[in-house]
């Protein structure tokens, strides 16, 4: 079985001061009262508390790696112990693959328990710490624009006066010549008796290790190559959330935190795909249309789909069946229909408004009831248009809005069939998107729907009624969903599911101490800790069950993923997986 792996890496930053403003605090209480809580160090929690130095103390030392490829004999004294042990940070041997022009280095390793035996042929004699890191460093020599992350994911208490982290390295470099990153899980263990603010390393021991080496990036920016005409790009594409967030009037939904989606199609039948761009609330949205050079233009305001509304999921699809693409919008409570007459041009047909407020998030279309039209899903995220809604409880939330399934019964309209084929089961989540697949090889197509705060829902198509077998499929993955992509890849001849969730450093380093939720029930731990574990990969088993492959394809820390897709960017017939990721990006260069 052909496995795939990705990394990709962003810090999070704060969100822009107009943002924060907004945002209603907690439980009534000031933002003043909060902040104290941020540090660690404010309460009896000694784990954190050893978890905050431990990483201040990492900074310095990642700090000391970028600036010189290696560590400064004179300051290593400050972070390791002399009789530090550490294991080979870059191993020889493991497994070697070549994909294309890159080469990948696999040295599997388990990490034993904080009070376990060390595994044989590990060294417990001292280390020179400035010689081990060396040899980590030695293919990032000479390199430039060098990113690096040591990210606490757990912490573990030992003996008094010591405890345990793990710890997820990631390190990037490049040259003229080529691109060289290192992905790698560390055991640190700590001391701190006698500076319990600047504990000291006492040992090292490493995990899984890959190193990958590329002679060039992948991909090129191409951007202002393709866009080439000023009026399409400036001033909307030019300027990100952050400007526009101080720039719209207040008394629209103002929506910049990137839930506004994309559509790919060919809308005037010239055979090149055109892309519709929906944007936040007061900018016009795209229409993005190819010429024959590459480049695009702008055309939505003469297409007449130039909306200011806030649009989130669109779709070009054909919704008359008259052979050409017509546009669906998402926005607030309505779905809008909008046809195209073979040119690229299109009319307002109608729109479907839902009784409740509750604004549509993303759209997806399949022709569930075989009768040869395309139907709609549409997920919806809040209960409210305006404010928020408090997803009850946390980890398995059960009152956000319905989700609805419109049948097309064009030219009379589409029809809101939700409860009558099945799909109110389940249905008052927070869902993010959905994808149609025929996952169990009967001719049609069944729904997976991904939910924030809680478990998903898989609906099996049976012959146009629903039935929602997430549970016995093995498919809820309780986390806070929010992607979905179907592909056999594996090629088995049957289709496998990826799902984006949110990966937590912080979540997972505390919700797997003892004391977390130490008086609630196993149940509701385990799901909670279940929402840190980032992205899963359902590997589908041919009788109606799926297994999780994520952690053993290495595909689990997609970081606070969005929507991330199977595709095969080699051509090499094995589908890889880009998983974007992040959030507002602000002015922070490390913020990716």
């Amino acid at each position: 079985m052909n496995l795939t792996y990705v990394v990709i890496f962003w810090l999070l930053a704060p969100l822009p001061a107009a943002q924060r403003a907004s945002q209603p605090a907690v439980g009534g209480d000031d933002v003043a009262d909060l902040r104290p809580l941020v540090d660690p160090r404010g309460d009896d929690w000694l784990s954190e508390t050893q978890g905050e130095y431990a990483r201040q103390q990492l900074g310095r030392l990642n700090r000391m790696l970028v600036d010189r490829r290696g560590l400064d004999p004179a300051g290593a004294g400050e972070l390791f112990e002399p009789s530090c042990a550490i294991d080979d940070l870059r191993p020889g041997g493991g497994q070697e693959l070549s994909i294309g022009a890159m080469r990948l280095r696999r040295v599997p390793g388990d990490l034993a328990g904080s009070d376990a035996p060390r595994d044989a042929g590990r060294p417990t004699a001292p280390r020179d710490p400035v010689a081990a890191f060396r040899s980590l460093m030695t293919p990032h020599r000479g390199g430039e624009a060098m990113q690096m992350e040591l990210k606490i994911v757990r912490v573990e208490p030992a003996a008094e006066g010591s405890f345990a982290t793990e710890v997820v390295y990631h390190a990037f470099s490049r040259t003229v010549e080529r691109r060289v990153q290192q992905n790698a899980r560390w055991r640190i263990r700590w001391t701190s008796g006698e500076t319990p603010d600047r504990p000291r390393i006492a040992a090292i021991e490493i995990g899984p290790f890959e190193e990958i080496a590329a002679p060039a990036a992948p991909f090129a920016d191409c951007t202002r190559a393709v866009i080439r005409d000023d009026a399409t790009w400036s001033p909307q594409l030019a300027h990100g959330c952050d400007y526009w967030w101080g720039r719209i009037d207040s008394l629209g939904e103002i929506n910049f935190m990137g839930h506004n989606g994309i559509a790919v199609g060919d809308v005037n039948g010239d055979g090149l795909d055109d892309v519709y761009v929906a944007m936040g609330t007061g900018l016009p949205n795209k229409l993005l249309v190819q010429q024959p050079d590459g480049s695009v233009r702008d055309v939505a305001a003469a297409a007449g789909v130039d909306w200011l509304d806030d649009t989130k999921g669109v779709l070009l699809i054909d919704v008359d069946n008259d052979g050409d693409e017509d546009l669906v919008l998402a926005m607030g409570p309505s779905i809008v229909f909008c046809l195209n007459d073979g040119t690229g041009r299109f009319v307002t047909a109608g729109a479907m408004r839902s009784q409740n407020p509750a604004a549509f998030y993303s759209l997806a279309a399949a022709d569930y009831d075989g009768d040869g039209d395309l139907d709609i899903y549409g997920c919806r995220y809040v209960e409210v248009q305006y404010g928020v809604s408090v997803p009850t409880p946390f980890q398995d939330a059960s009152n956000g809005p319905p989700n609805m399934l419109l049948r097309n019964d064009w030219p009379r309209g589409f029809a809101d069939v939700t409860d009558e084929v099945g799909l109110g089961q389940n249905n008052r989540r927070f869902s993010t998107a959905a994808g149609w697949a025929d996952y169990d090889g009967d001719g049609d197509p069944d729904l997976y729907v991904s939910n924030d705060f809680g478990r998903n829902n898989l609906y099996r198509n049976n012959g146009g009624k629903f039935v929602d077998v997430a549970a016995q499929a093995g498919v809820e993955d309780q986390a806070a969903g929010m992607g979905v992509s179907w592909s056999d890849f594996d090629l088995d001849g049957d289709l496998d599911l990826y799902v984006s969730n949110m990966y937590s450093g912080a979540g997972n380093r505390i919700a797997y101490q003892p004391r977390f939720m130490a008086g609630e029930d196993a149940g509701t731990r385990d799901g909670v800790q279940r929402h840190t574990q980032g992205n899963s990969l359902l590997v589908n088993q041919g009788d109606g069950t799926f297994r999780e492959r994520g952690d053993e394809a290495g595909v689990r820390m997609g970081r606070w993923a969005w929507g991330a897709r199977f595709v095969d960017f080699d051509n090499d017939g094995y589908e890889d997986i880009v998983c974007p990721n992040g959030f507002l990006t602000n002015a922070y260069e490390d913020d990716l």
